[in-house]
């Protein structure tokens, strides 16, 4: 970083040296040669960098790189085991909830499931524990059109439509808590809108 440094500094400070003597140069004849002296000097302060990194040798550049690879490998380990145990809970409680659903729409045929399921996993010993199941239930064919009343005051439009209980709510409720082996109060279930 420092050797970075050093040339930006290196380099403003000829930038600037150059542009101070092209501008005092008298305009003649002499001023082209000037300005290709100038441009050779700005051209190997450029490339000056470059022969100091070869300079330093094979164990300089072989260093750097063992560093950085070191550097990269160490964060790239510890972010990977913990995006793989990440990966691996996430798949696991999709996977619970994709059967969850399949299950429901094979005992319940005429409704629709989607369900939530909160639950800790531990990949270690190939376990899980269920917090809680959040399903919501919508029936497959063409759903009534909700009763809307809008009552008309000046200061405020009240929107209110009637609230049905799901059908076979109990029935679902048994049959996870059978299912899964947990209690019935760690089960919801909600209408779909």
């Amino acid at each position: 970083m420092d050797e970075i440094k050093g040339f930006i500094i290196t380099l403003v400070s000829m930038l600037i040296l150059i542009t101070a003597i092209e501008l005092i140069s008298p305009d003649n004849s002499m001023k082209k040669y000037l300005k290709f002296v100038l441009g050779t000097i700005l051209i190997a302060v450029m490339i000056s960098p470059i022969f100091s990194f070869i300079s330093k040798g094979e164990d300089g550049l072989s260093k750097k790189v063992e560093e950085y690879i070191q550097l990269v490998d160490n964060k790239s380990f510890e972010a990977n085991e913990v995006y793989k145990e990440n990966t691996n809970e996430i798949a696991f409680r999709e996977n619970l909830e994709k059967n969850c659903n399949r299950l429901l729409k094979e005992k319940f045929e005429n409704l629709e499931f989607e369900s939530a399921i909160e639950c800790e996993v531990n990949m270690g010993n190939i376990s899980y524990s269920i917090n809680g199941i959040k399903i919501k239930v919508k029936d497959k064919g063409v759903s009534k059109i909700e009763k809307i009343v809008i009552s008309r005051e000046e200061k405020s439009t009240e929107v209110s439509s009637s609230n049905e209980e799901v059908s076979n709510q109990e029935e679902i409720i048994n049959y996870l808590s059978q299912t899964f082996n947990i209690t019935k109060d760690k089960i919801m279930v909600y209408k779909m809108n």
